[in-house]
């Protein structure tokens, strides 16, 4: 925005934010007209006047799934995105049934670009149908502002979402059966057996976050809804395949993944996960004792990772210089976007 006001072009960029934001006020003082309410007429209206989407999430996205206006969704399903990405794609397998949506040739999203870390990561792309032509390299621009906190000292569990127990998990009664509910009770039993449960942090999915503070108020203080508080606040990060693992390493946590229950995610994925003990960025392990065992190793040593981690990592992310968002912005300028 600053740019193509100090260079009087015709072009215009609209930033989309909802009205409830805590930054709403602040960014539309700084940016006047170029700040749109979300769900506005202006909103809708810029939707079909548009050229591009720029964004860290899928176009079919933009606008609440439940509306269903034809000729909108034609509209968002046709517009080239240039697509931020929310985390690298290095963990869950791009080639699952369940991610069509990530395809190049989708029928709900019209990539134009996408940005990617690594040359490493591109290789889940070209899996999708990308060549490198759709590619940008320049890291994600969110990873410029991830930082940890001088003093922390949380230690934060995230499992990826299964989505084929969503029929469970939106029922009460039955959410107890779920393998999702149990893998954090597990968790939440060996840490209270161990005294860690002041320094634990649960952040999960958000249709889970509710019914896990119903049935279980007495860890309500352990429950972070806001993921990247929690990301700042934790030096331990707990994963099975969750992307933010990266995001937690870029900040400098140290990285373990739980792969007690690989087999049955893989089998529910039905693909294989790119991330194995061969490439991954953190230490593995496959039983709640070996996680805790690893969790008071992690705390001895100063939360310092074994120099494999950290160099399996950087094939993974390859700019950790904060500058991820000027490359992009340049990329963006000689493609004409902006």
């Amino acid at each position: 925005m600053d740019l193509e006001k100090n260079k009087k072009t015709d072009k215009r960029t609209y930033f989309v934010i909802d009205r409830n934001s805590s930054d709403y006020a602040k960014i539309k003082k700084m940016y006047g007209r170029s700040i749109i309410e979300k769900y506005s007429f202006k909103h809708y209206l810029e939707i079909y006047k548009s050229k591009y989407f720029i964004s860290s999430e899928l176009s079919n996205h933009v606008l609440n799934p439940r509306l269903y206006i034809r000729s909108l969704n034609e509209c968002i399903a046709k517009k080239p995105l240039i697509f931020l990405q929310h985390g690298i794609m290095f963990s869950k397998p791009v080639d699952n049934p369940a991610a069509d949506g990530f395809r190049k040739d989708s029928k709900i999203v019209n990539y134009y670009k996408s940005v990617i870390s690594s040359d490493l990561e591109a290789t889940q792309f070209y899996k999708c149908g990308f060549t490198d032509n759709d590619l940008i390299k320049c890291g994600l621009p969110k990873f410029d502002i991830s930082k940890m906190n001088d003093d922390a000292d949380k230690i934060m569990v995230m499992f990826t979402y299964r989505y084929w127990e969503e029929a469970f998990i939106m029922n009460n009664e039955s959410i107890k059966e779920t393998t999702y509910y149990k893998a954090y009770m597990r968790i939440i039993d060996a840490f209270e057996k161990n005294g860690l449960l002041d320094r634990l942090i649960i952040s999960c999915h958000p249709k889970f976050t509710d019914c896990l503070l119903d049935l279980d108020p007495k860890y309500a203080n352990c429950v972070e809804n806001d993921i990247a508080k929690a990301l700042a606040e934790s030096k331990i990060y707990i994963t099975d395949y969750s992307s933010a693992s990266y995001d937690a390493h870029y900040r400098g946590a140290y990285i373990i993944y739980d792969w007690e229950e690989r087999d049955y995610l893989i089998e529910n994925y039905k693909a294989v996960p790119p991330l194995n003990e061969e490439n991954c960025d953190g230490a593995p392990v496959y039983s709640v004792e070996q996680l805790i065992t690893e969790v008071k190793k992690a705390i001895n040593n100063n939360y310092k990772m074994d120099e494999i981690y950290e160099e399996n990592y950087k094939r993974i992310n390859e700019f950790s210089d904060g500058k991820n968002g000027d490359r992009l912005i340049d990329e963006l300028i000689e493609l004409e976007v902006i």
